[in-house]
């Protein structure tokens, strides 16, 4: 079972430490650059995901507000966003992506507000767009990058 933590100064080091792979690096910023974000953009947050049966964190997930664009100054009324999830590499196809991304729809629905939640990939991530299709989500547009945006249609129980 997966579960979020915060991220203190304690376990900080792991937000670094966590990869997603030589050729999956690529397709996401690095997890620092979303744990910073969380420090300063209202609305976003940052946490390191576990495992109950692995004693270090298997991932890092930040989710919370969606914004129009990349600068984060213009928020989407009534839209939150999964906006940046990694596996660590050696945990990768284990099922914790999904696992990790139901977790997160959960954790949104709890927040006040909220009218849609999105999530966007790397076009070149076909496994990721074949697991957010399967939870439900559909691709209506694309964001500030040009990727894919999908919005949740479905249940992810």
């Amino acid at each position: 079972m997966l579960h979020f933590q915060l991220i203190t100064d304690t376990n900080e080091a792991h937000v670094s430490r966590i990869f997603a792979g030589d050729q999956q690096q690529y397709w996401v910023h690095y997890n620092s650059y979303w744990f910073e974000n969380s420090r300063k953009v209202p609305g976003i947050q940052a946490r390191l995901i576990y495992s109950d049966d692995v004693a270090l964190p298997v991932g890092f997930i930040a989710y919370g507000q969606h914004y129009a664009d990349e600068q984060m100054t213009q928020p989407v009324a009534g839209t939150l966003e999964i906006i940046h999830m990694v596996i660590d590499e050696p945990y990768q196809r284990r099922g914790y992506g999904r696992e990790a991304t139901r977790l997160a729809v959960k954790e949104l629905r709890h927040l006040p507000g909220q009218n849609r939640i999105v999530i966007a990939h790397n076009p070149a991530n076909e496994p990721a767009q074949h697991l957010y299709e399967s939870l439900g989500f559909i691709v209506y547009g694309k964001n500030y990058d040009g990727d894919p945006l999908l919005e949740l249609k479905g249940e992810t129980s």
